[in-house]
């Protein structure tokens, strides 16, 4: 080895240290150069010569832009920078994603001929939105789903309650979430919102612990041979929009219309939806006067008739309290007190505005026809209870029951003879009468829970009788 004590300096750096010339030259320890020919580097007796045939200036600067390549800092796969018109980075795209034969090179052109091939996506599902809408209906009604907006795993509040359709968004969450459950919007086949409230399965010794209903769950929740765990009852009455009657706040209901057609425009809606029965509303009442709350209403012109500050917003826009040919309300628009449970979630209307069409009963001749459940059936399908109405009109609840069985008390159509509720009862004998209850807007005290009228045949109409529909999953 030959060792240079002194200082040897290159280009204008001084370089110290060992250095040792013997096929490689070695720097401070690091390698710098092989020794070879024509490398510029030779030993002459005790002098070592050092040429730089890239840089005689010794500029560092330069000599690093100019010897340095791509391959010596690891970038030998580095595509040197090119310059290329539109049309040749189309083309070049293009060979690169499998799609040179293109007909044409544009961008649009290529992105439309891209398959799920040329991104590597080959065993992904194709899927139409329908397809999407079927799977997510599906995922809904086991409990869990995957939400549209990214909630992953998130639990379908419809879930919640057996029998609900599993279709969720922002305007459901949101009534559900106000509601406390109690509320829930349904869609109709032309995709209308309905808003519908749920009424929970109850025993009638529960509601009627005196024993007057006897025992067991109430028909209101039975469907053939099989009982659920709710009903539910429109939150509002009906409006006929679109040839669908639905059930919307703040708009005005729709009357004067025979039962035929109001129940028409129920079923209109698609499967599940359907006109309130008896046993609806029989579920209502007897779950009101057990919780000791009976409902007022419009019973006076757009006010109440003895609760006077008691107003909604009159569909005319006209004083409440005026007697006109219109006195009534857009629904819901009354306040608290006017909805079964006496909060702004439950149902409104009950009593007064209008009165409402329902189906599941009969008045023939004088003789009760009833649906024994809650299902919605012919009417040739309805039971001879057996029982005539041979009492005179007069106050609901004072009604003589003597030899009335006690499904005919279950269902509402004669009172049980304790805690019963407010309203008249008036009905002729003669032909078949379909029942509408509540009383409208005009009735004063003879409205409420307990009216019934039973004088129209299912071809009648009146400016004072409206509807309501209810659902129940197919």
């Amino acid at each position: 080895m030959a060792r240079l004590s002194d200082s040897i300096t290159y280009g204008n750096h001084a370089i110290t240290g060992d250095i040792n010339v013997g096929g490689t030259l070695t720097l401070a320890g690091v390698v710098f150069q092989q020794y070879q020919a024509g490398t510029g580097i030779s030993l002459s007796g005790t002098t070592l010569n050092v040429d730089n045939p890239f840089n005689p200036s010794g500029n560092y600067s330069a000599l690093r832009a100019q010897a340095t390549t791509k391959a010596d800092v690891g970038l030998s796969e580095v595509l040197n920078h090119e310059t290329h018109s539109k049309a040749t980075s189309d083309q070049i795209y293009a060979t690169k994603t499998g799609l040179s034969d293109a007909a044409t090179t544009s961008v649009a052109a290529i992105r439309a001929g891209t398959t799920k091939a040329n991104v590597g996506l080959s065993n992904v599902d194709n899927y139409s939105l329908a397809d999407y809408d079927a799977r997510y209906a599906a995922a809904g009604g086991g409990g869990g789903v995957e939400s549209v907006d990214g909630m992953s795993g998130a639990v379908d509040l419809s879930s919640s309650y057996a029998g609900a359709p599993a279709l969720l968004d922002g305007l459901r969450r949101s009534v559900e979430a106000a509601s406390g459950g109690k509320m829930s919007v349904f869609y109709t086949a032309k995709g209308q919102p309905s808003y519908f409230v749920r009424i929970p399965k109850y025993n009638c010794e529960d509601v009627a612990p005196g024993g007057q209903l006897g025992t067991g769950v109430l028909e209101s929740f039975l469907f053939g041979f099989s009982y659920d765990p709710e009903i539910w009852v429109g939150a509002y009455q009906a409006t006929i929009i679109d040839g669908e009657a639905v059930s919307q706040p703040g708009i005005a209901g729709t009357r004067s219309i025979n039962y035929d057609d109001a129940r028409a425009a129920c079923q209109a809606c698609g499967p599940g939806f359907d006109i309130q029965t008896h046993w609806d509303w029989a579920a209502m009442l007897h779950w009101c006067m057990a919780n000791g709350f009976q409902p007022r209403g419009n019973t006076n012109h757009g006010r109440h008739h003895s609760s006077r500050h008691e107003t909604g917003t009159m569909e005319n826009n006209r004083t409440p309290g005026n007697q006109h040919t219109n006195t009534r309300i857009l629904n819901g628009t009354g306040p608290a007190s006017w909805r079964h449970d006496g909060t702004m979630s439950g149902i409104s209307d009950l009593v007064g505005n209008c009165s409402e069409w329902m189906s599941g009963f009969k008045l023939v001749n004088g003789r009760v026809f009833l649906s024994l459940d809650n299902n919605v059936v012919d009417e040739a399908s309805y039971t001879d209870s057996g029982y005539d109405m041979t009492f005179n009109n007069g106050t609901w609840a004072n009604r003589p029951t003597t030899g009335a069985s006690t499904v005919l008390k279950r269902a509402a159509i004669l009172p049980k003879g304790v805690n019963d509720p407010l309203g008249a009862i008036y009905k002729i004998t003669t032909g078949e009468n379909i029942p509408y209850r509540g009383g409208s807007s005009y009735n004063t005290s003879s409205a409420g829970l307990g009216r019934l009228s039973l004088d129209l045949d299912r071809l009648g109409s009146s400016g004072g009788i409206g509807f309501r529909p209810r659902y129940r999953q197919p």
